[in-house]
């Protein structure tokens, strides 16, 4: 059976949660969709539940050949290389889907694609914040992490403050062909191809309603940020983490061809005011 979605997932070490996850996508209202897993050097038991899930559900999940540690972002980038689809799905190893996310997301992208056929496209939603457990922490992660992807829709504005979350993402074929290769330079995947997509003339939308219970743990690779109560003091607790990522972001947005310094600290400095602003 050939399925006009694939979901890829990268995992690592992901032995706690994975089953979750993937039961939370067995149980989508919209099932036509295959699933396609790379794992990238596991040393706990997840390769083993991916086997016992493949053997189970043979049609809809494929599990990818894999002999080496990538890292996240090269992970991604070989699973989106090495699959055919007409849409694509990011998914982390240790969230949980809510039932209608592709339905709803799927729906989102017909309707962008209508008014804007042959182009690239991506979707995103909004996620609700959870811990460990499953217990809710914040039902936005945008309201959150102060979020607010109406002011955050330019290719400029994208390049400072990324918007779209990886694992609520969803991109057209067109996407696909425009985001690829991945380079040295990417920082995250996600933002390379939201970013890639609105260099290549294409589109992104949005959904306002959280698709999936975002878990925070200790062993996030991005986690989310609490910006309401200590923003400030979060920076400068993080202020070489902070330097850091600013300097591998402003390497990936120099290949795609931002390169004016005093516009990247302008928007930078004068977002959390467009943001305080509008929702005082």
């Amino acid at each position: 059976m050939e399925y006009s979605t694939t979901i890829l997932l990268s995992t690592y070490n992901g032995e706690k949660y994975l089953a979750q996850q993937l039961d939370s996508i067995l149980a989508q209202t919209d099932q036509d969709w295959s699933l396609l897993i790379r794992d990238d050097g596991s040393s706990d038991k997840t390769k083993e539940i991916i086997d016992q899930y493949v053997s189970l559900h043979p049609t809809q999940i494929k599990q990818l050949a894999s002999d080496k540690n990538l890292g996240v972002v090269n992970s991604f980038g070989t699973l989106l290389q090495e699959s055919d689809s007409d849409y694509f799905f990011f998914c982390d190893q240790d969230d949980v889907w809510l039932p209608n996310k592709i339905e709803l997301t799927k729906a989102k992208m017909k309707e962008e694609e209508m008014n804007h056929p042959e182009s690239p496209i991506a979707i995103f939603t909004d996620l609700r914040v959870v811990d460990e457990e499953l217990q809710t922490i914040c039902n936005s992660f945008w309201e959150y992490s102060k979020i607010d992807p109406i002011i955050l829709s330019t290719f400029d504005e994208l390049c400072v403050h990324p918007a779209a979350t990886g694992c609520t993402m969803m991109i057209n074929k067109k996407g696909k062909e425009c985001s690829l290769p991945f380079n040295d330079d990417v920082r995250m995947h996600d933002a390379w191809i939201i970013l890639s997509i609105l260099k290549n003339d294409g589109h992104i939308n949005f959904i306002k309603d959280q698709t999936m219970l975002y878990r925070q743990h200790v062993g996030n690779v991005v986690g989310a940020i609490n910006e309401n109560d200590s923003y400030f003091l979060n920076r400068i607790k993080e202020i070489k983490n902070v330097i850091k990522k600013n300097q591998q972001q402003w390497k990936m947005i120099k290949r795609l061809g931002f390169s004016s310094l005093p516009k990247y600290l302008y928007l930078k400095v004068t977002y959390r005011h467009k943001y305080n602003t509008k929702h005082k």
